[in-house]
């Protein structure tokens, strides 16, 4: 049964890498385009097709895509297309470090936007362009994207779309996942256009940078092509559309696909109403800590925040004491589930939320019957359950890889704003990891544990601690 597995799980993640490997044309045209070395771009490709076409056709196999396999096929799937991911950082005219390249690779991929890299500019604009394209293939979901196209995972799909596209409340658009993901990066993908459009026609923002910042915006990803981020257009009507969408960005998805339907009521749901009150207290507050005149930094890194994009217009690491909590704690809350956003959700905090509220009704009646309900419905005891599970399993390992980064050398508020802006990703922390900084001065195990950080993060814990498991190979 494990060998059976081990050549399913190759077989697919064999599909997936020759398919992923069409994604380099996009730098290698762009390269041509503009003059500069295109040769990384063409062995990335043509490494990563050679290993994917022997995966795939070495090892086929007709078996089915049982629970099990979903989650050995997720965490291995998004392991190896970053590590595939890095070769063009590795190669000429880059020439990165391999764990400097894996950085940047997995935090491209997950959307974390954390970089090694000191000044963005030297690199070449198709390497710019790759490192925004790796955050808005990983967005949504590089697997999502191949449930769409391949007709191989009509069938079984749902094993894989589950792990990949965690939720705290699972909805489906669809009866079949495969129309479910069509439909998702139908929005997504036409989100992203409306972006660029308006970047370019009403900001004035040039076509390159329009492409790059909306390739990092829908994703929640944090990407630009300059060093100072956003804050080096100086350019306020392009802020106020990214803003906009970043909030549409860390919105669960199925309200954007109810209200493309004509149907408002979706924005009466609690999580949704919750977002809402969490970003309006939260731009309240850093607008009162920084004084009115700073109100669009307020608004702008409070969303930017939130939602785990992490886009800065200013070195919010100069901020006062309580607007730098305040961040930190906007980076472990996060967006509402079902989104492009990180962090334990907001869909998460509510539940815990009511959960506490009916503890407390039952302490003062121990026979009252206390039914937890969200948007009039009831939440089944399992979810709940998974839920404390999962926000427990946050913070120790939270508390855990802070306690690490602290015995290498870090200071407490690098560590804990390293791991917070790593494991929701985030990107920019706070301090010498902060707007202004970069995380190339770590040390290399630090980094492996914030690279670690990242692909636990993104796939929200049991899709990876499953594989340590025995019973899930056996089963």
């Amino acid at each position: 049964m494990v060998l059976q597995r081990v050549r399913l799980a190759l077989h697919i993640i064999g599909t997936f890498l020759t398919f992923f490997a069409l994604a380099y044309l996009v730098p290698l045209l762009t390269a041509f385009y503009y003059g500069e070395d295109w040769r990384g771009f063409l062995y990335s490709l043509l490494a990563t097709l050679t290993v994917g076409l022997a995966l795939q056709f070495g090892l086929r196999t007709d078996r089915a895509i049982e629970r099990p396999d979903g989650f050995i096929i997720v965490a291995f799937t998004w392991l190896l297309i970053p590590l595939f991911g890095t070769l063009p950082y590795m190669l000429p005219p880059v020439g990165l470090s391999f764990v400097n390249a894996l950085f940047e690779a997995m935090s491209g991929f997950t959307t974390t936007g954390a970089t090694i890299l000191e000044v963005v500019e030297e690199l070449p604009r198709s390497a710019v362009l790759w490192r925004s394209l790796t955050q808005w293939l990983g967005g949504m979901g590089v697997i999502a994207i191949f449930i769409a196209i391949l007709p191989r995972l009509a069938v079984g799909g749902s094993q894989l779309f589950d792990r990949e596209f965690p939720d705290p409340l699972p909805e489906k658009l669809r009866p079949r996942f495969r129309s479910t993901a069509r439909v998702l990066w139908s929005i997504y993908a036409g989100f992203t256009a409306a972006q660029i459009a308006l970047l370019y026609f009403l900001a004035r923002l040039p076509l390159f940078d329009s492409i790059c910042v909306s390739f990092s915006t829908m994703p929640t990803g944090g990407f630009t092509p300059h060093t100072e981020s956003i804050g080096f257009y100086g350019n306020p009507v392009a802020e106020w559309i990214i803003m906009g969408f970043m909030f549409l960005a860390g919105t669960r998805f199925i309200v954007h696909y109810h209200l493309l339907r004509g149907n408002p009521r979706v924005l009466k749901g609690e999580e949704f109403r919750l977002y809402v009150i969490i970003l309006a207290a939260a731009i309240g507050l850093l607008i009162l800590a920084q004084g009115l005149s700073s109100y669009r930094e307020g608004f702008f890194q409070a969303i930017s925040i939130m939602t785990t994009t992490g886009f800065v217009t200013t070195d919010f690491a100069q901020w006062s004491s309580g607007a730098r909590m305040l961040l930190l704690a906007l980076m472990f809350i996060g967006a509402c589930g079902g989104s492009t956003g990180g962090g334990m959700k907001v869909m998460r905090a509510l539940t815990l939320i009511k959960q506490a509220g009916g503890m407390m009704t039952k302490a003062i009646s121990p026979k009252a019957v206390v039914p937890l309900k969200l948007d009039h419905r009831p939440v089944p005891e399992a979810i709940v359950r998974d839920i404390i599970s999962f926000v427990f399993l946050y913070i120790l390992i939270a508390v855990l890889a802070s306690i690490a980064l602290g015995f290498l050398g870090l200071g407490l508020e690098e560590a804990t704003s390293a791991v917070a802006a790593s494991l929701g990703n985030v990107g920019p922390g706070l301090g010498g990891v902060g707007p202004a900084s970069n995380y190339a001065w770590l040390p290399g195990a630090a980094k492996v544990i914030l690279i670690l950080l990242m692909w636990v993060g993104r796939l929200e814990f049991f899709a990876v601690f499953m594989i340590f498991f025995p019973r899930v190979w056996k089963a």
